[in-house]
């Protein structure tokens, strides 16, 4: 399905974050954690939010949501702007947009039983018969296939796997239409990866979501994702869709990133692959120009001047002042 055809649920402009860290008045420092990023995301996909660890990936997940104010830029959701919308008028569109975290030890309070956990945001929205209340609540739970007679259990009971579902259902429980995945499997063994993946592809068509799923493992993003967004020090590199992407990567960035992935056949892995080196730069002072420009083999001198403007190839856009081919 052509993205034109798709409607648009989801639009960031011009998006930047920046948190304050110290420095003197007349020469504050901040950590510029997301700069100038346009988004767009479709209804029914799957875009994946990719890049190394500390390129921003997870604040631009939270501000896209308005867990985190942005520091300027705005962000249209079902064609409204949520940026500075009042309390009131949000709290509508907050039932909309949920959150997968990263860590299921961490996102899910001790204290707290399955029912209540999955409860909260249920009772919240106004749903106050206990009846119907117990109702969902096990329905939730048999849709992310944990056992009804686990109800009362609390979270130190579970696996790390249980606990990720526990917060699955609780994330689709008012019927969202956009969930942010923020690297939802990262802190899960292998095996169990691959059954949460499944769950949330399985929970996608049945409730028709619309995913933005962070990750910094590739060969994950290759399963899910109908798009890719590789992020690299607070700035987008390159979208494009996933199959495209990952055979002719157009950023040099992009094209690092996948030589990192580990080949599972020996034969393959002989090959002599460009890898990236170098130190990141830090995201306090970030480069002039290109911010990639200081580990890239391919910089000359306008990318160390000028930041690159966005190139459209085909369906992809690419911020490069030299695109590969």
């Amino acid at each position: 399905m052509e993205n034109n055809e798709k409607k648009l649920l989801l639009e960031a402009k011009h998006l930047v974050k920046e948190f304050p860290i110290g420095g003197t008045k007349k020469n504050p420092q901040v950590v510029h954690a997301v700069s100038d990023v346009n988004l767009e995301i479709y209804e029914g996909e799957t875009l994946a939010l990719v890049g190394e660890s500390g390129c921003g990936k997870s604040t631009l997940g939270r501000v896209l949501i308005r867990l985190l104010e942005p520091t300027s830029g705005e962000v249209y959701f079902d064609g409204q702007n949520i940026v500075g919308m009042k309390e009131s008028q949000f709290a509508p569109l907050r039932r909309q947009m949920q959150i997968i975290f990263q860590d299921p030890y961490a996102s899910l309070n001790p204290r707290m039983s399955v029912k209540e956990i999955i409860a909260e945001p249920l009772t919240t929205y106004g749903l106050k018969d206990k009846k119907k209340l117990e109702a969902r609540i096990k329905e939730l739970m048999k849709e992310v296939g944990i056992p009804q007679e686990f109800y009362n259990r609390y979270p130190h009971q579970f696996s790390g796997g249980q606990r990720q579902r526990i917060g699955i259902a609780r994330a689709i429980a008012l019927n969202p239409k956009l969930i942010i995945c923020d690297e939802p499997v990262s802190a899960l063994d292998v095996s169990i990866q691959s059954q949460v993946l499944n769950l949330l592809k399985d929970l996608q068509e049945q409730y028709q979501l619309t995913y933005l799923f962070i990750s910094h493992d590739l060969s994950v993003v290759k399963f899910i994702a109908d798009r890719v967004c590789v992020m690299f020090l607070g700035s987008v590199c390159e979208i494009g869709e996933t199959e495209e992407l990952y055979a002719h990567p157009l950023h040099p960035y992009t094209k690092f990133l996948l030589n990192a992935i580990p080949k599972a056949d020996p034969k393959l892995r002989a090959e002599e692959k460009e890898l990236l080196t170098g130190e990141i730069p830090s995201p306090v002072n970030p480069p002039a120009g290109c911010r990639f420009h200081t580990r890239c083999p391919y910089a000359k001198e306008i990318c160390c001047n000028e930041v690159p403007t966005c190139r459209v190839v085909g369906d992809r856009k690419v911020f490069c002042h030299f695109p590969m081919e």
